[in-house]
């Protein structure tokens, strides 16, 4: 580590004789090392961390860079805002808990020395915060695990610090973000993309069905081969695919936006990156082509659901893990388990160069249009490859994301996955939901988690959700605000794992913060179903929907807390949302909002 200490005191100057500066710490198999390194002013409104990736170790495993000019005192004013829009005031416990992975390489802090949003730029798809409390001050610490990369750190690790005037506060930081992306050609609003899209028109005033699912197998934490794995157990076929959307013509809902999610080879992620061939238990290509034909000629539409992130043992295409992401030391990379079994990491740059456009082709021509939606792609940070016969980092990944989305647009017409990690924010015509961090902040609050579990660890910093993530992309992307929004009037699931049999099982109740979240967020309802029963609430969102759906185009211009339990979001065009969570009712501008309601006020 002494190599280290030395090379950053010759390309950073030590923070003691600077305004700001940040704390780096470096673990590695032989110890631990630590320097101070400079903030530099570029602008007025501009300065920026650099730590020269020469002075990090080949075998460093994690380097930790903590911002003294993030830091919060106990007591005092002031938040820190966290990507997802989790505000965490200064009244914090002592403690540490890992936010992990960003959906926006951004954060910020309003402290009475200033505010600032700060952006991370080199090594940013490696980038996780944490946030780290001990003798009454909180500071934000980014955290990157180079033992985690194919070979190190591959860039310098850059964040820039953006001032804002006073006053400004988490809303002026999202704004910025969202200016700083329009300026640079990365993002167009949906006003402008319409245009040349008639789909995404639609999309935008449709609420979107995900079928959930066709079929699947039963899942098991084992792999299978092609020869033991399980049935598949059908749960719409494509014959019965036809009556459930003309049931949605039945009871009124004007535009439906299906995801077809299962159609594929193994049914529902049963065997992937196998597409081909559509299962008979289904009706098999023809009735596929059927269906398609029919959603589109009353008036729909539908595009498909595929998987470009997990792969299976089970897979006709496995070829002994050839497909699949690996770690240094060559095994696969392991996921979770799902329908499939085992899923193991896909390497989507391998997939791109090797056949994954020709599976693109194919799927276009059974006549699916729109926001092709690959799932994951959107959810966490791009997986990286050490395969030597196809290396990755995460940023290489997400350039070949990116490269896929393009080829998506061209095919279909349009691109949509999973979440709101914003790599993909240029390309997305919609996600299914931004995170899931409202959901299990929920569930911590109402001691849902042990004490020492990280989500638990993190619920006691965070003080409430704001929607940082849709100032920035609202307008531009469409979306739902989390997890816990989905299947709003349909109630709470037996089970929140979407590839389990049993998660259509519904209880019908409704909780009134995912309504309020709703409008209070800008979202729009999303529902991922395959019953027939669950139409006429489906419908009831739909008109629910109706009269603020024409935002779905708007920009996110403000959000205040009006009360402790009443908030005020306005919209470009004027237009605000006003929430009231209390059990009062709330006078606004000469009317009253009831409690647990909202009004559009014009």
């Amino acid at each position: 580590m002494k190599r280290a200490q030395y090379i950053c005191c010759w390309a950073c100057a030590l923070v003691s004789a600077l305004s700001y500066g940040a704390r780096v710490e470096i673990e590695s198999p032989s110890g631990k090392g630590e320097f101070d390194c400079e903030i530099k002013k570029v602008s007025e409104k501009l300065s920026r961390l650099t730590v020269p990736k020469d002075s990090i170790p080949r075998d460093a495993k994690t380097v930790f860079v903590s911002i003294d000019l993030a830091r919060g005192h106990r007591g005092e004013e002031g938040y820190i805002a966290l990507p997802r829009g989790g505000i965490v005031d200064f009244d914090f416990p002592d403690g540490q808990a890992v936010y992990g992975f960003m959906e926006m390489p951004v954060f910020g802090a309003k402290t009475p020395r200033g505010t600032f949003w700060a952006q991370v730029r080199g090594m940013r798809n490696e980038a996780e915060l944490m946030l780290r409390a001990r003798d009454g001050k909180i500071e934000p610490v980014l955290r990157f695990r180079t033992d985690a990369t194919p070979d190190g750190a591959y860039e310098d690790i850059v964040v820039d610090f953006n001032f804002l005037d006073k006053g400004a506060g988490y809303v002026e930081m999202g704004k910025a973000y969202r200016q700083s992306r329009l300026s640079a050609g990365e993002i167009k609003p949906i006003k402008e993309r319409i245009k040349t899209s008639p789909n995404l028109e639609y999309v935008a005033k449709a609420v979107p069905v995900r079928i959930q699912f066709h079929g699947a197998k039963k899942r098991e934490n084992r792999d299978f081969t092609p020869e033991n794995e399980p049935p598949i157990k059908v749960r719409l076929d494509f014959k019965k695919s036809i009556e459930f959307a003309d049931a949605f013509k039945k009871a009124g809902i004007g535009e439906v936006a299906f995801c077809s999610a299962g159609w594929q080879s193994g049914g529902y992620d049963g065997r992937f990156p196998d597409l081909f061939p559509v299962p008979e238990e289904f009706g098999g290509e023809k009735a596929l082509r059927e269906f398609i034909a029919h959603v589109k000629k009353i008036g729909y539409t539908i595009h498909a659901h595929t998987n470009s992130t997990d792969c299976y043992t089970c897979s006709r295409m496995w070829n002994g893990g050839e497909v699949a992401a690996k770690n240094r030391d060559g095994t696969p990379q392991r996921g979770y388990y799902w329908c499939g079994g085992k899923a193991y990491n896909l390497c989507v740059k391998h997939a791109y160069e090797n056949y994954l456009p020709a599976q693109l082709e194919k799927v276009r021509d059974l006549g699916f249009e729109g926001p092709h939606y690959i799932d994951v792609f959107s959810a966490t940070a791009p997986y990286m490859c050490a395969d030597p016969k196809h290396p990755a980092t995460r940023s290489d990944t997400a350039r070949v994301q990116r490269d896929i989305a393009d080829l998506c647009i061209k095919l279909f017409g349009g691109f949509s996955s999973e979440c709101g990690f914003d790599h993909l924010a240029g390309k997305l015509d919609y996600i299914n939901y931004v995170s899931n961090r409202i959901q299990p902040w929920y569930t911590a609050l109402s001691g849902g988690f042990p004490k020492n579990d990280n989500r638990a660890k993190l619920a006691r910093f965070v003080d409430r959700y704001v929607p940082l993530w849709e100032i920035v992309y609202h307008g531009i992307i469409l979306s739902n605000p989390d997890r816990f929004t989905q299947n709003h009037t349909l109630g709470n699931a037996k089970t929140a794992d979407s590839g389990d049999l049993n998660f259509n099982a519904r209880d019908g109740s409704r909780d009134f913060r995912k309504t309020l979240k709703l409008a209070e967020f800008g979202g729009r309802p999303i529902f991922y179903t395959c019953n027939f029963a669950d139409i006429p609430k489906i419908k009831q969102a739909y008109d629910e929907f109706l009269p603020l759906r024409h935002l779905q185009l708007e920009f996110m211009e403000d959000h205040k807390y009006l009360s402790p339990e009443v908030t005020e979001t306005t919209f470009g065009n004027g237009e605000k949302t006003v929430c009231n969570y209390g059990d009062k009712p709330y006078s606004y501008n000469g009317r009253e909002i009831p409690p647990r309601s909202y009004i559009l006020a014009k």
